[in-house]
């Protein structure tokens, strides 16, 4: 009997001995455990993330060189106004002038006259 009992035991430890291994995973890292599907969702969202940065910085670069250049238009419209009031203040002295040395040679021409 004992060799009939040494062949069930030694058979039904050989049974338990063959289920254990068959319950592990090839790799064990996390980068492993993703499929294809992730792996590309992940590049995309990156890749997107990224574009989106450069948009938002070359969106953000042009409201700065909008808003200098608006303020350089503004500073040269200001100028070219005092400019243009300066040459009319010029231009209306000059006028008075000729008209007072008009209204001169107009007195002189009648002194000269009733000589």
């Amino acid at each position: 009997m004992s060799m009939l009992r040494n062949a069930l035991v030694g058979s039904a430890a050989a049974r338990r001995t063959v289920v254990v291994s068959t319950s592990r995973t090839f790799h064990s890292s996390p980068v492993s455990r993703k499929t294809t599907k992730e792996k590309v969702a992940e590049v995309a969202e990156k890749v997107s993330k990224s574009v989106g940065r450069g948009l938002a910085s070359a969106i953000d670069k042009g409201e700065h060189l909008a808003e200098a250049t608006k303020e350089t238009i503004g500073a040269t419209k200001e100028k070219a106004q005092e400019s243009s009031q300066a040459a009319g203040q010029k231009a209306n002295q000059a006028a008075a002038g000729a008209r007072e040395g008009a209204r001169d040679l107009k007195e002189g021409i009648e002194k000269e006259a009733r000589k």
